[in-house]
């Protein structure tokens, strides 16, 4: 199903993704810019074959994004996740099922091509755990997002979206069970800031049989795009094409395909002029049923997000005596959280506060709760922290926490 055209014109413009995604802990995105008020919404439907589809729904407006699967002559699509400001529930696909259903979806919609929209759109569904191969995994993200405009506010990265749905070292496993379905679980004592919500726990009463049923139709799909014969009168080609990173070889492996008789238009027009490197790699992976993601990761190389981590650090905030006690705690959390977000080091947004009674015996908030996610380099994102902190004169009963192995207060003075 093709996308509708103001969508496709949409994922060009940095105030959807802002809306659409929502980076976690901001409060000052564009989801209240009026275009979406009353908004219809979309529905992409992607295709698989065999009628088997993935549908994702999107409504800016009420700021929901549904995910369901639909098997042949259904008239509507079984939940599988959704995601939302409510009660999300959005770690609902592994990294490789994505990959698998947005390469058969490219085989047979040339409106929908891998990486491309599918990944763009659905990627926050996905839950990495510690099977995944980051080096496989980010090129497509990239390619999926693209590059957006120069003074864009908000545009999705592979990095931003590896924070936001990477269960590696937080606890979460992914296990198949004895009728072949993958599940996910969390150890909660190694989870951190990371809480799963999924409705693919064991024993849970997510549809895992139409679930099955889609990934074997795309798989099918992938696997019948190339005939054997075809793939036989390859040769070394392939291999060739990714050794140098070569996109003439590329270009020849297609034109060798289609004298073997492998006339797929998708994959020859893929070999002869991609849209992306990454597009390639996935190409000659179904040209020579290579495993999923290996030719990717060759071709790319060691990931720059192999050593990305996210660091926790929690903030205890006095605010009791203060002229304006909330409006201080509010200008404290958008200078941390801008600042922070400026230098690409994380965020920061108020998660609680705390009351004690006053001298009339009522209840009055003498500390706000922080909660601040710094980006890999853990030492200057919090000593940016400690000096934003201390533009504020913070009273002496204010605590800044490092979470990590083991609990340390960082010292503000």
């Amino acid at each position: 199903m093709p996308l509708a055209p103001d969508l496709r014109d949409l994922l060009k413009d940095p105030s959807f993704w802002s809306a659409f995604d929502r980076p976690e802990g901001d409060d000052d995105g564009d989801d209240d810019d009026e275009r979406w008020e009353d908004h219809p919404g979309w529905t992409v439907t992607a295709d698989v074959g065999g009628g088997h589809t993935l549908v994702l729904e999107i409504d800016i407006d009420l700021g929901v994004v549904n995910l369901g699967v639909c098997p042949p002559g259904a008239t509507e699509p079984l939940p599988l996740g959704w995601d939302d400001d409510a009660h999300p529930f959005p770690h609902a696909l592994r990294w490789d099922e994505l990959d698998l259903i947005a390469r058969a979806v490219a085989l047979r919609d040339p409106d929908l091509p891998h990486p491309g929209p599918l990944v763009a759109l659905a990627g926050r569904f996905v839950l990495l755990g510690e099977h995944d191969d980051i080096d496989a995994v980010t090129p497509l993200l990239a390619a999926a997002f693209g590059t957006g405009p120069a003074d864009a506010a908000h545009w999705p990265t592979a990095r931003s979206w590896l924070y936001r749905c990477d269960g590696r070292d937080r606890g979460v496993t992914w296990q198949r069970d004895d009728a072949g379905n993958w599940t996910v679980e969390q150890d909660e004592g190694q989870a951190g800031d990371f809480t799963l919500y999924s409705l693919r726990g064991p024993r849970s009463e997510f549809p895992f049989d139409a679930w099955r049923e889609l990934l074997a139709a795309a798989g099918r799909t992938v696997a019948d795009a190339v005939p054997g014969p075809a793939r036989d009168a390859l040769g070394d080609l392939p291999a060739r094409a990714v050794a140098g990173r070569d996109l003439s070889l590329a270009a020849q492996t297609g034109r060798t395909l289609a004298a073997a008789g492998g006339r797929h238009p998708v994959v020859l027009r893929a070999l002869a002029g991609p849209a992306h490197p990454a597009e390639v790699c996935w190409i000659l992976e179904t040209v020579t049923g290579a495993a999923q993601g290996s030719l990717v990761a060759r071709w790319f190389g060691p990931s720059a997000l192999r050593g990305a981590r996210r660091h926790r650090l929690s903030l205890h905030l006095e605010i009791g005596g203060r002229p304006d006690p909330r409006g201080y705690a509010s200008t404290v959390t958008r200078a941390l959280d801008r600042t922070l977000r400026d230098r690409g080091l994380g965020h920061a947004r108020q998660s609680g506060s705390s009351m004690r009674r006053d001298a009339s015996g009522g209840h009055v908030t003498h500390a706000v709760s922080l909660e601040i996610a710094v980006f890999d380099d853990l030492a200057a994102g919090t000593e940016l922290v400690r000096h934003t902190l201390l533009r504020h004169d913070p009273a002496p009963e204010t605590v800044l926490r490092h979470h990590g192995d083991t609990d340390a207060v960082v010292p503000l003075r």
